[in-house]
């Protein structure tokens, strides 16, 4: 029960703060990451204010600003691991390359999830699933280091 109440909530939380670390880097070392870095923060910055200075209600953009900001978040850092944990604490899985195989496949397949057209992707769409997928597969891994490991090991009856 210690497990499910503490142990694994724990072990998410590292392991989501370790991918969002790993993706930050990522993002200022990749030359295409930093690319794409740095023209969303450019265009989303000049956008959001944009539309602060033309609103009556100001707070209405900031608000939903930070309500899509946090489901980005949500949808690329926390929901695939979140997903793989649950998932893995039910089938009892032990092994590393569930966790981070599994947690870097999901997090690679999200963008293409989302867009769900159906066309041939660009070298540098390729490269971002690539990146995404290694996030993931940190995630998974970090997440398997700290609770993954004991998943479904024989506990012993207390006495």
């Amino acid at each position: 029960m210690i497990r499910w109440l503490l142990l694994i909530p724990f072990a998410l939380l590292i392991a989501i703060g370790a991918s969002s670390f790993f993706l930050f880097i990522a993002s200022i070392i990749d030359p295409v990451m930093a690319n794409l870095t740095g023209e969303t923060l450019f265009v989303g910055f000049w956008g959001f204010f944009d539309a602060i200075f033309s609103s009556d209600d100001p707070g209405s953009v900031v608000a939903d600003a930070l309500s899509d900001v946090g489901r980005l978040i949500f949808t690329l850092l926390v929901f695939p691991a979140l997903l793989v944990a649950i998932v893995g604490e039910v089938i009892r899985a032990r092994s590393y390359l569930w966790y981070a195989g599994a947690t870097g496949v999901l997090t690679a397949a999200v963008p293409w999830i989302l867009r769900g057209s159906a066309r041939v992707a660009s070298p540098g769409e390729l490269h971002v699933s690539l990146v995404l997928g290694l996030t993931g597969a940190v995630a998974g891994f970090v997440y398997w280091l700290i609770a993954g490991r004991d998943t479904g090991a024989d506990r012993q009856a207390p006495r």
